[in-house]
């Protein structure tokens, strides 16, 4: 008889999605890759469900009574039902025999081809067993297993992912906020993420709180309607004495025993031998002692902490205490070297806690905060508090003020802060003075000051020589987020973009993001999708590259203007020519000269490799490298020279002139053997009509005859004789019909030289020619039936094959968004129109045959 289970058991719960979870699916899709199962091992309130069930496939929920494997097949098979010759696999299961009953199952969904199995609260049914037939289950190849477990263990022999990669991270949070309390502003939202450590369940707590009107540190001391689900159904004795264990936030476990049985309802943690509360249930247990007992033992936690050196710990026990003074005292006495040690936001969280008579008479802490807020990338919000230390006397907030603006490379906005602190700190100041030269563009004035390292040499025009320098570092990362431009992982990606390999750009603009989400800088977040998105232009993935630059824009909202400035050029290089105004506005508002000349070099580079000539402005142009590039602007013949001393010119880079003048200047020096080269790139368009493009200009043929030869070679290799036969033309008319099209496609051949996009015996296209671009041949282009508007018998039955070619094989595609592609092939296709009915592509299906049918005079 088969056991029963519950019908509940195969439905995935409804979980707000106000957030799709994009980077941890990615993550997630990734590890598929290299893995079939994956492990998402969190505490409750990780979004664990939420994110199982973004994956369409089998979702099955599992409870303790799964620990056995026949009831665990049980389930499967209840999965499963409907979709797989399972009766095998239930009779064996009859007679208890799992082992077989697996192997049953497994050859029962072999036609059912690539899914995904998510498993629920799998922790649940942890057992030898279960993880036998788990690993069983594996052996299908089609199947892609994910576990939702707030427990690594046993399943460690598949992918794991953690609390620390299923955590919100800054944009997550954002978008969570808008959805809930739209109102909120960016910093306190960031407040927010910090507190609850990025638990998403927490943070979703805490915002909706603060919608109501409550501070982040009020929303989590408050535990609002918490404490009735935490307390139903435990004891009131062991709930004090919870409550008192709690206090400390962590303890051994032997002093926890009498918590143990209750781990899970209380939601304990427990880590190499430590029981962990977590803040939203410790603030929840507080409540049930007196106030004095309170006061009293988090005095005696914060002595303890104290005198184990644990400062940090020590502050929050005071301040939960009320001993705000004795807080006070501890973060000024503290402060700036926990901020060295990178704890910018804790030392924040620290701040919001003291009222303003608490600060008064401690000027230090005014610049304590300020300093902590320009490490945090909250620009604005620093340079106030900056003002405000140096309105109380602190003078030491004149050398925070120029640091902010060396972090914002706004020299314009630093020089007058640098005068100042020049004459009251002399010898501090006087490294700040050459950075500052240096991002004006005084390169000289900033090496003869002792500035020295990659950013000099990019600056100097030495690219490869800086890229060397950094990429013999041995970890360039980023160590906190003031230094994430100036020098790591996000330098890294401009040099390889400039003078390596936009690859290898990409790599450490991915690299760098990661940094900055883990450090919390919006900054380096935006900072590095403009990165992304240099090397995204350079690799010619422009729509992807259009796509982080308009990222990195909106993450530098609210941030300092010259934020922006990378980003736009980006745009720019993309073809916004407003884009380039607002970029030179910003540059010059700054005060940064060099980066206008770099950016626009890179607009120009990038728009010449789309076929169009930028305009070039005079610039200034210090840097021999770019003004090297300047003077050889838009790189015809004579620009050999300049190739020879930046080889990378001729890589994926930044600034790489097209691949057809590239290959004509190595010709040129004689590095290609080949007899001659024309130095244009030819786009031959078959797909909807018929057109050809040469370096991103038409091709007007005199003869109509001439375009139906090129069309007719587009089709493969010819005999002269068969040739002349498809086009009925004579000898001579032949002739100067394929000298027409060798000329029109290579304008400047010198008479001669043997065509390079076309050849003879037999005759055709070149199309092992790098410069030589046909439609037909790229996947990714948008389909239509070739050669339309040209009459002639051979083009039209090569359109119908090679239409319904790629509509049938669009169809056998397992992608539904595949079959609307072969549907607008053949949009009268009744039976597609039935696959694509459960598809989200049916509307779209439906009215492209509605209007076939309309066209033909037929009704629907």
């Amino acid at each position: 008889m088969p056991y029963p289970v519950p019908p509940a058991r195969l439905l995935p719960p409804r979980t707000a999605k106000e957030v799709r979870r994009v980077r941890p699916l990615r993550l997630v899709e990734e590890a598929f890759q290299r893995s079939p199962g994956v492990v998402l091992a969190a505490g409750a309130g990780y979004g664990k469900t939420s994110l199982g069930t973004e994956l369409a496939g089998v979702y099955l929920s599992l409870d303790a009574e799964a620990k056995d494997p026949v009831v665990l097949l049980w389930h499967l098979l209840a999965a499963y039902r409907g979709r797989g010759e399972l009766d095998e696999a239930a009779a064996l299961l009859e007679t208890g025999a799992w082992p077989r009953a697996l192997e049953a199952l497994l050859r029962g969904l072999e036609p059912f081809g690539p899914h995904f199995l998510v498993l629920d609260e799998a922790h649940r049914a942890e057992s030898p067993g279960v993880v036998k037939a788990l690993q069983g289950l594996l052996r299908l190849p089609s199947l892609r297993l994910l576990l939702l477990s707030r427990r690594a263990t046993p399943f460690a022999f598949l992918t794991v992912f953690s609390e620390r990669e299923l955590a919100f991270d800054p944009e997550e949070a954002c978008l969570l906020a808008k959805a809930l309390a739209p109102e909120l502003p960016a910093f306190e939202v960031e407040r927010a993420l910090s507190l609850v450590r990025g638990w998403p369940l927490g943070l979703r707590a805490v915002l909706l709180a603060m919608r109501r009107g409550l501070r982040p540190e009020v929303a989590l001391e408050s535990a609002e309607g918490l404490l009735p689900y935490l307390a139903y159904g435990l004891p009131e004795g062991l709930l004090r004495e919870a409550a008192r264990i709690a206090l400390w936030g962590e303890v051994a476990e032997e002093e926890a025993q009498a918590l143990l049985p209750y781990a899970e309802d209380l939601l304990l943690e427990r880590r190499e031998g430590r029981v962990l509360f977590h803040p939203l249930i410790r603030n929840a247990l507080k409540t049930l002692l007196p106030g004095s007992e309170v006061r009293s033992a988090l005095s005696q936690a914060a002595e303890a902490a104290l005198g184990r050196g644990e400062g940090v710990r020590a502050a929050e026990f005071l301040l939960e205490a009320g001993r705000l003074g004795h807080a006070a005292d501890l973060l000024l006495q503290e402060g700036f070297a926990w901020l060295e040690r990178g704890l910018t936001y804790t030392v924040l969280r620290l701040l919001a806690h003291l009222p303003e008579g608490i600060r008064q008479g401690r000027r230090g802490l005014l610049l304590l905060e300020a300093e902590a807020l320009r490490q945090a990338g909250r620009y604005p919000e620093a340079e106030a508090a900056y003002q405000r230390a140096l309105a109380a006397g602190e003078g030491r907030a004149y050398l925070g003020l120029v640091r902010l603006f060396l972090d914002t490379v706004e020299p314009a906005r630093a020089r007058p802060y640098l005068e100042e602190a020049l004459r009251r700190f002399p010898e501090t100041a006087r490294p700040f003075l050459a950075e500052n030269l240096l991002n004006e563009g005084r390169v000289a004035e900033a090496e003869t000051l002792g500035f020295a390292g990659s950013r000099l040499l990019l600056r100097q025009g030495k690219p490869a020589e800086a890229l060397a320098l950094l990429r013999e570092a041995r970890d360039p990362g980023l160590q906190r987020p003031p230094q994430n431009h100036r020098e790591g992982s996000l330098l890294r990606a401009l040099l390889e973009c400039v003078a390596g390999d936009a690859g290898e750009g990409l790599r450490w603009a991915e690299r760098g993001r990661w940094e900055a989400e883990v450090l919390g800088s919006p900054f380096g977040l935006s900072l590095a999708e403009a990165r992304r998105g240099h090397a995204l232009l350079a690799l010619g993935r422009l729509e992807e590259a259009q796509a982080a630059y308009r990222t990195a824009l909106a993450l530098a909202e609210g941030g300092p203007a010259r934020l922006r400035v990378e980003a736009l050029g980006g745009l720019a290089a993309l073809g916004d020519q407003g884009a380039y105004g607002e970029m030179v506005r910003l540059a010059r508002a700054s005060g940064d000269l060099w980066v206008e000349g770099f950016l626009t070099l890179m607009v120009a580079t990038a728009w010449l490799r789309q076929g169009k000539v930028f305009p070039l402005p005079a610039l200034p142009l210090p840097d021999p490298f770019l003004g090297s590039l300047a003077g050889a602007y838009p790189f015809g013949d004579g620009w050999e020279g300049l190739l020879e001393r930046y080889p990378f010119l001729a890589g994926p880079t930044l600034f790489a002139p097209p691949l057809s003048r590239v290959r004509r200047a190595l010709w040129r020096l004689g590095r290609l053997a080949l007899p001659y080269h024309p130095g244009v790139r030819v786009e031959i368009r078959a797909l909807g009509g018929f057109a050809v493009w040469v370096e991103g200009r038409p091709v007007r043929f005199r003869r109509e005859k001439a375009r139906l030869l090129l069309a007719l070679l587009t089709l493969g290799d010819w005999d002269k004789e068969d040739l002349r036969e498809a086009l009925e033309v004579s000898p001579g008319e032949f002739r100067v019909l394929w000298w027409e099209v060798v000329s029109a496609l290579e304008p400047d051949r010198p008479r001669g030289a043997p065509p390079y996009f076309l050849r003879t015996r037999p005759y055709g296209l070149c199309l092992e020619a790098p410069e030589l671009y046909l439609d037909l041949l790229d996947p990714e282009v948008p389909l239509a039936p070739p050669y339309q508007g040209l009459d002639h018998p051979l083009l039209q039955d090569r359109s119908r094959s090679w239409t319904e070619e790629r509509r049938l094989a669009l169809l056998q595609s397992p992608r539904p968004e595949d079959w609307l592609r072969a549907f607008h092939l053949e949009p009268l296709d009744r039976e597609a129109l039935r696959r694509l009915e459960a598809t989200p592509y049916f509307p779209e299906a439906l009215s492209l045959h509605q209007r076939a049918l309309r066209e033909l005079g037929l009704e629907s």
